[in-house]
């Protein structure tokens, strides 16, 4: 068994058609040989919560029903039909994987399908049910019993009970469990969850927003709307407080007995739009104890599936973020492969855009006080059944690649964290709606404006290159004064016109958003060179907005941030252009390019490409123009397959050299919505 993954943990999460219940093993071994790669752990996805709710121990052997032994109860997978498992053969399965030193973790989702495979156990527990505005439904964790205690002390004691009873290393919860399924904007509002705000923060809701008790459409929307107009920000708060400490307890409990703790948390968004949509604090969730988070890029699967925009930047951005934010916690992020029950197949359907995702994730790195680190730790494959052996192949030859070696410098700008500017967001999105650092950074990103590293403010010092600060004015004053007096490279910013006075800073470069409601202005400090002055000053002339809402005071906000964009104020065209150009002059320095490059220093003084093609129909045919000298130019991904073709003439046919010979123009060619990575050796000066 090869160990393709060295340098990154590899989980495979899969649902009990994976196995084989009628192998002496399960069908443990024949996986691993299938994926001849080290598998450090196992997410079984058992789906349904109440092989948790509803256990009631080990010793009587006892059929699992349908919806424990596939997702959704799906009948078969690619490979077998869905199989009776008993609790006895579950255990046996968790067995087999301990004995080769594989984790196995309980997976599950929160979903009630209305005793559709068996009689749930939230139909005896309707009090716990999500009370939203168009109806009552899912299991909500963090409500209590009509008795007044807690789900979660019931939950808890259940939990540990499965964990001993059946083996598991941990729990891993996903999609409908935490977060809850709709926006907070949506619900819970149910009267249990209102008097918990009120014991929790001592608020006190006015009598006609609690005296009808009922948990209904008609409360639900009266409590909402009052919530969201008059005290939306302890809301969302109080409703993140209360994950963490549902978080904290589960956390403490498990450790106690030598289990750990994986959580989605999130779901498909950065953890600005986490926050504010579902409630959930993702640093509070690490520091409570939750030991692995699953960012889930799942772009790709979402549009092709769904017809949905291709949001690529929007939600891969939450990588870097995501790890800046909790600053701690092990990341693995949702490799969106193939699934049998939703019924979609990035692997054969669409596997460059998935090579995509193998190559450019583990691209992004954040700067500590320890050095440069990858921002994810590895891949979470969903799903892992019904994978071949070359499937395994496939993707064990592409995830080597992303692994191999770390860079020792991003040589794209560096976008800035800062916890001061994030904990400010929440009433300043509430009160202008102004941008995100994370909406002003995939925006620029669409536009061709790289960004491939992330420091955390305490973590800065002259060793992480140019930077990119959104929303300077967010910052505390110190972090205000120490980007100020940067000296590792250029600063360029982003500010509210209204606190930022160009009179307390050195400014080389200073422009303003004239076309935009909300005051929002650019500077730079440190720039030197030509930075395309001229240029800028002549793109800030398109006034078109990018994206912008028509009445502050009556904003649609989301449903489902799978569907929907967050509303934001309207930026217009130029400014973002402008911002981009100035970005952009980072790169410039080493390459001209037409197609978006995020350049990276190896250990060795080589630079590191990953070209990017956004072009989901065609192949992408970057001339890329190294300012240097070059020595040799070397594939590093699977695509392509020959060497790259050098022409200072910038024409290129069958039968062009593969060989510099003083040439600093070079074709490489990108597949389709994919990336390629190449090492450039620049010639010893």
């Amino acid at each position: 068994m090869s160990n393709n993954l060295k340098k990154g943990e590899n989980f495979a999460w899969m649902p009990l058609t994976g196995f084989d219940k009628d192998l002496p093993d399960k069908g443990v071994s024949i996986f691993l040989d299938r994926a001849d790669s080290k598998i450090d752990g196992v997410c079984l996805f058992a789906f349904h919560p109440d092989i948790i709710n509803q256990h009631d121990g080990i010793q009587n052997k006892r059929i699992l029903p349908p919806d424990n032994c596939s997702y959704f109860a799906n009948p078969y997978n690619e490979e077998r039909k869905r199989q009776e498992w008993t609790n006895h053969d579950v255990k046996d399965l968790c067995s087999a994987l301990s004995e080769i030193n594989v984790e196995c973790f309980l997976s599950v989702m929160g979903n009630q399908l209305n005793d559709k495979f068996h009689h749930e156990f939230i139909s005896d527990h309707p009090d716990l049910k999500c009370c939203f505005k168009d109806g009552n439904w899912n299991l909500n964790p963090l409500k209590r019993f009509s008795d007044g205690s807690y789900y979660q002390d019931f939950f808890i004691k259940q939990l540990s009970q499965v964990m001993l009873d059946y083996g598991f290393t941990g729990l891993h919860v996903s999609d409908n469990f935490c977060p809850q399924p709709a926006s907070l904007f949506w619900g819970d509002f149910s009267i249990d969850m209102l008097n918990q705000f009120s014991e929790k923060t001592g608020y006190a809701f006015p009598t006609e927003i609690t005296l009808n008790k009922q948990d209904c459409p008609d409360t639900a929307k009266l409590r909402g709307d009052y919530i969201w107009a008059n005290c939306r920000a302890e809301w969302i708060t109080f409703i993140s407080d209360r994950w963490a400490e549902f978080w904290q307890k589960v956390c403490d409990s498990l450790h106690k007995i030598g289990r750990k703790v994986f959580v989605l948390g999130m779901y498909c968004t950065d953890p600005f739009t986490t926050l504010y949509t579902k409630g959930v604090n993702l640093r509070k969730l690490v520091k409570s104890g939750v030991d692995y988070i699953m960012p889930n890029m799942h772009a790709n699967a979402s549009m092709l599936l769904r017809s949905r925009p291709w949001r690529y930047y929007e939600w891969a951005n939450m990588i870097p973020f995501t790890d800046a934010f909790t600053n701690g916690g092990k990341k693995l992020n949702m490799l969106t492969v193939k699934d049998s029950a939703e019924e979609w197949d990035i692997l054969h359907h669409a596997p460059t855009l998935l090579e995509r995702d193998i190559y450019l994730l583990p691209c992004y790195t954040r700067y500590t006080d320890k050095g440069l680190k990858r921002c994810i730790d590895g891949f979470n494959i969903c799903l892992a059944d019904g994978l071949y052996e070359q499937d395994w192949k496939w993707l064990n030859e592409r995830t080597s690649i992303a692994f191999e070696q770390l860079p020792s410098k991003v040589l794209s700008p560096t976008v800035v964290w800062s916890d001061h500017a994030f904990d400010s967001m929440l009433n300043e999105y509430i009160n202008t709606r102004r941008w995100t650092t994370h909406k002003t950074v995939f925006e620029l990103n669409k536009l061709g404006a790289m960004t491939g590293g992330i420091v955390r403010t305490e973590h800065l010092n002259d060793q992480c290159g140019d930077l990119f600060v959104a929303n300077f004015d967010l910052l505390s004053a110190q972090e205000k004064q120490k980007i100020a007096e940067y000296k590792g490279g250029r600063v360029i910013a982003t500010a509210c016109t209204k606190n930022f006075n160009t009179k307390d800073y050195n400014c080389d470069l200073y422009f303003e958003d004239k076309n935009s409601p909300f005051g929002l202005c650019a500077f730079g400090l440190n720039l030197k060179g030509d930075f395309g002055k001229q240029e800028i000053n002549s793109l800030l002339t398109d006034s078109r907005p990018i994206s912008g809402i028509e009445d502050l005071a009556n904003v649609k906000e989301v449903f489902n941030t799978l569907n929907e964009f967050m509303p934001f104020q309207s930026v217009s065209v130029g400014f973002l252009k402008a911002l981009a150009k100035l970005l952009n002059y980072t790169t410039e320095q080493l390459f001209e390019s037409t197609h978006p490059l995020i350049p990276m220093q190896m250990n060795d003084g080589r630079i590191r490409i990953y070209a990017i093609n956004d072009d989901l129909l065609h192949y992408g045919k970057a001339i890329i123009t190294f300012k240097k000298a070059i020595k040799k130019v070397q594939n590093i991904s699977k695509f392509p397959l020959l060497p790259v073709k050098f022409s200072d003439e910038k024409k290129f046919g069958f039968t062009t050299q593969d060989y510099p010979g003083g040439q600093r123009t070079f074709r490489l060619l990108i597949p389709q919505g994919g990336v390629s990575i190449v090492d450039i050796y620049p010639e010893e000066e």
